[in-house]
């Protein structure tokens, strides 16, 4: 059995003390926040959970498979439909009502479907199997959110006495373990850095997360328009607002100006009809490995 120190509870941090702790080892986390989840966070504000921009959930993928194997109740998943995405003055992402156009697309043939299935299963990254797995029914809203995941993983590392201490931030390491801000001493016999710290450069993306009182998309599950994407997360998961929108948005360089350009485009009139929102400048959304939070660990 070795001590093994997690610093970061975030998504990689807490399926990294799991893994640590199915393995019999004896682990303990810090995070230097006092919430924990990272970038897996939400906000309750009017009674939606609003969280950092859009999270599609890899069915079958590392995270997935780690909630389902500690968690005694599944997950509630939804699939994005990509024939239910309009690519604006393009069609639908996936043509089903066109076999000529059905057909290019398979073949490579069509550059804008291209562009599109790489904005919206890997928000801009080329992620092989995202993207099959978008085609196929399989990158899917979650109906507790992000930050249900967050908390089943965390409340069963509780369950099984790993300890998670918040507001404790690491100021210096030696061989035998770590400092900690406070000069407490930590000994550890391995020290697993998950504090979200990128390699090499960060690639930076802006969010907007509006809950509005109607459903101007009727029935899509979301707008295309060339680094702008726009996924009505109620349209896709019933527990998501129902009865109205959950306008979760991302745009890859265009800033929050390129998500209110397309807003007012295609839905005239939404300010008027906002509930709640929560927004991002500028926030990470991966660095130079190119992977999303899911496919980290």
């Amino acid at each position: 059995m070795k001590r093994v120190l997690v610093v970061g509870a975030g998504i990689h941090g807490l399926v990294t003390a799991a893994r640590e702790h199915l393995a019999n080892n004896q682990v303990f986390i810090l995070e230097k926040r006092k919430k924990i989840g990272g970038r897996g966070t939400s906000e309750n504000s009017f009674g939606h959970q609003l969280e950092h921009g859009p999270h599609l959930l890899l069915k079958g993928g590392a995270l997935h498979n780690m909630v389902k194997k500690v968690s005694k109740v599944k997950p509630s998943l939804r699939p994005l439909r990509p024939h239910k995405v309009m690519i604006v003055g393009h069609g639908m992402l996936q043509p089903i009502n066109s076999p000529k156009q059905m057909l290019a697309f398979k073949l490579g043939q069509d550059p804008i479907r291209d562009d599109a299935v790489r904005l919206i299963s890997g928000w801009g990254q080329d992620i092989p199997s995202r993207r099959k797995a978008l085609l196929k029914g399989k990158l899917c809203v979650v109906g507790e959110g992000w930050s249900g995941l967050i908390g089943r993983l965390a409340s069963t590392l509780e369950e099984v006495g790993v300890p998670i201490q918040t507001g404790m931030n690491i100021v210096d390491r030696y061989e035998g373990g770590v400092i900690t801000s406070k000069g407490v001493k930590i000994e550890a016999d391995e020290v697993k850095m998950c504090d979200g710290s990128p390699v090499g450069e960060p690639v930076k993306v802006s969010t907007l997360d509006v809950v509005l009182d109607n459903q101007p998309l009727k029935g899509l599950h979301g707008l295309v328009k060339g680094e702008v994407a726009i996924i009505d997360l109620a349209a896709i998961h019933s527990r998501k607002a129902p009865g109205m929108s959950h306008l979760s948005c991302i745009s890859l360089s265009g800033g929050l100006e390129s998500i209110e350009e397309l807003l007012d485009e295609r839905l005239s009139g939404w300010r008027s009809h906002i509930v709640t929102k929560r927004e991002n400048k500028s926030i990470t959304l991966t660095d130079s490995r190119g992977q999303l939070s899911d496919g980290i660990i």
